[in-house]
């Protein structure tokens, strides 16, 4: 398979060697893919989904922000891979791609938007199983219209199309070394952000201009994108922490947490921490202290060999041996990467077993109050021996501001 000729690194920037993705990184990409093909009987994958034409491709490029002009790339088990690309985007993919072969149609097409193109390339491929993957299963997001899609599936028969994205899914989910710094990069710059804070929170100051302030200095401290932000404040406590800043003032007796994606080189740190505006009251304190000590269990039950069942259950325990209620949240963390939630989820029938370069979240969260719930959410990466925090850990009692 042909990969660049020159020793050109791709993607994002060239900081520390161990943050760049070479075409040798790739490369390992594709065989992984190709063995999972084997497995699964595929003849080829297409993926157009953001996440995963970045994963295999290496393409990087703003315009996703537009619905106009879909992207795809399509990888056969044997042969070289080709995108099927919009007039236009050629130079873009070159300039971050390793793969080199292309083939392009004159978008915006609204009743065609690639799909003749894209099948007549499919069927191209060499042929064994008669099978095809597409991106269909959970938590996956297909880049095209509905009616492309019905198009596309029509236009492949007599192929039959097959999900493929659990084989997506068992790629994605252990991370090189080189994919695990990005994560770390982007926690060390929400973490620095954090430890500035206290300072951005300023009498007067509404949720709004202090969630500015603080997606301005994760920016300035060398974040590429702040996807996610959200934010809950109030007396005593927040009633829930993903809704987005509003425009009330914070007030002396608030309880404040921010929960923050800032993204790095295509990957996504998701952690939050919670604060007190003036001396918090006994049970606010006391719940901040259960939920770190939920977060110990958290992390002493993310080793290796265990599974991600383990991990909720050793916070659910934590939390009802302090003599608080757990909060009703679904899971207590989950996995991270070119997503803020990737697989798997910390939730008692999530089975999968814990292994090295597999990044996670631990998240426990508790009720209290009428209606109140405080979460801590810290970001590790599961290692040889137990797992070691890409986040700086939140401090042992609650922050406060004073005014």
């Amino acid at each position: 398979m042909p990969f660049l000729k020159d020793d050109r690194r791709i993607i994002y920037e060239v900081g520390m060697d161990r943050t760049i993705f070479t075409r040798q990184e790739f490369q390992h990409r594709v065989e992984r893919a190709r063995a999972l093909m084997t497995e699964l009987r595929l003849d080829a994958i297409m993926v157009n989904s953001e996440k995963n034409v970045e994963y295999f491709s290496g393409y990087a490029s703003d315009l996703w922000a537009s619905p106009t002009r879909p992207f795809y790339f399509v990888l056969p088990r044997v042969g070289e891979p080709i995108a099927v690309l919009p007039q236009g985007a050629d130079v873009a993919w070159l300039n971050s791609s390793w793969a080199e072969r292309m083939t392009t149609w004159p978008a915006p097409r609204p009743e065609n938007e690639g799909v003749t193109e894209l099948a007549s390339e499919i069927k191209k491929v060499k042929q064994q199983f008669g099978r095809v993957g597409i991106e269909m299963g959970p938590e996956s997001r297909i880049g095209m219209t509905l009616n492309d899609a019905l198009q596309l599936l029509d236009a492949l028969r007599p192929l039959e199309v097959a999900d493929c994205s659990g084989l997506c899914r068992r790629l994605r989910i252990i991370k090189s070394d080189a994919e695990i710094a990005r994560i770390e990069k982007a926690c060390t710059i929400a973490s620095d952000a954090f430890d500035k804070l206290p300072e951005m929170i300023t009498p007067g100051s509404t949720e709004k201009q202090v969630a500015n302030r603080f997606m301005a200095a994760m920016i300035a401290g060398g974040a590429d994108k702040v996807l996610f932000m959200a934010m809950g404040a109030g007396p005593g406590g927040y009633e829930t922490i993903i809704l987005r800043p509003s425009q009330r003032t914070l007030e002396r007796g608030d309880i404040l947490a921010i929960d923050t994606g800032a993204e790095y080189g295509g990957y996504f740190c998701d952690f939050d921490r919670t604060l007190a505006i003036g001396t918090p009251g006994d049970e606010a304190r006391r719940v901040y202290e259960a939920l770190y000590r939920a977060t110990d269990a958290g992390l002493a039950a993310a080793r290796p060999g265990n599974k991600a069942a383990d991990l909720y259950h050793a916070q659910v325990n934590a939390i009802e041996a302090a003599g608080v209620t757990p909060a009703t949240m679904g899971r207590y963390g989950h996995g991270l990467g070119k997503m803020l939630t990737e697989w798997p989820s910390n939730k008692p029938d999530d089975h999968t077993i814990l292994q090295p370069g597999m990044v996670m979240t631990i998240e426990p969260g508790i009720a209290y109050g009428n209606g109140k719930v405080m979460v801590q959410e810290e970001n590790i990466v599961i290692t040889d021996d137990g797992c070691r925090l890409l986040s700086r850990r939140a401090h042992v009692e609650m922050p406060v501001v004073y005014w």
